[in-house]
């Protein structure tokens, strides 16, 4: 009896251990490789490509009413090709249990990757990623959050053999916050050389000096006064954006005033240059 209780002791001990150790390593919250990596390098004929971002507000348009079909609309009507999407839930009591990316997805015929920030009503909640190009593999990196826990979802896509990096995030509400996590976010960024960042950053351009350091916003193709992405009541500002790394030329850009969601979706058009 001696003997078992000394061994199951250690067993403990141990498993103590493993969790401390794990837990005092920052990792991934989910990794997971979709298909076969059968991506090369970048090549030279890489087609230019139509990317959006949209904060689609769990499928609810400025009528107060659950319309996941007008996000559809909206996405295939613009014809982008990879889509960073926002507030995305899953199996939620208030948005009727529906897998609304998977429904997104099902509804356009696209390859798709979900990263959960957090568990919300039974469901989960967070961002997500569509591609007309399959989708390797993907991972969820946990950002320094004050409040709500905010996340960063990478998919590696394949591109007609191409290797890029989609990066999709939704960040704080609180300024300090914001500025941590666009830290973690430039880190974790700095070993890919061809890829874009994109989102609802909650914040005006002046605000970002750190991503403009080394990423290239795609509003940059326009001249004048900037597109507004976000209105309500006293409110008209400019938070949600699409960066990419300075391989990338911008050939479009364009802003979409559409009534499906409170926020308007970006878009634009790039090339390897």
């Amino acid at each position: 009896m001696k003997k078992l209780l000394l061994l199951a002791a250690a067993v403990i001990s141990v498993i103590a251990y493993l969790n401390y150790s794990s837990a005092s390593v920052p990792v991934a919250l989910e990794k997971k490789i979709i298909e076969n990596g059968n991506a090369e390098s970048i090549s030279d004929d890489i087609p230019a490509i139509k990317v959006m971002t949209y904060n689609i507000h769990r499928g609810i348009n400025k009528n107060n009413e659950l319309d996941l079909d007008g996000i559809v609309e909206v996405i295939k009507n613009s014809g982008a090709e990879i889509i960073a999407l926002q507030e995305v839930e899953r199996y939620s009591v208030r948005t009727g249990f529906k897998d609304q990316i998977g429904y997104i997805a099902d509804k356009l015929s696209m390859h798709y990757a979900f990263g959960k920030s957090i568990n919300i009503l039974n469901g989960q909640y967070g961002n997500a990623i569509l591609s007309i190009y399959p989708i390797e593999e993907y991972e969820v990196s946990k950002l320094p959050s004050e409040g709500e826990r905010r996340t960063l979802l990478k998919a590696g896509l394949d591109i007609d053999g191409n290797k890029i990096s989609v990066y999709n995030t939704h960040l704080g509400l609180n300024e300090s916050e914001r500025a941590m996590q666009i830290e973690e976010i430039i880190k974790i960024t700095g070993d890919d050389k061809y890829f874009l960042l994109a989102g609802d950053f909650n914040m005006r351009s002046d605000k970002l000096a750190m991503i403009y350091k080394s990423l290239t916003d795609c509003a940059s193709f326009e001249d004048g006064e900037e597109k507004v992405t976000f209105e309500s009541e006293g409110l008209s500002e400019r938070i949600d954006y699409i960066f990419v790394s300075k391989e990338f030329e911008i050939k479009e850009f364009d802003v979409i005033h559409t009534d499906a969601s409170d926020h308007y979706p970006v878009i634009s058009k790039i090339k390897l240059n």
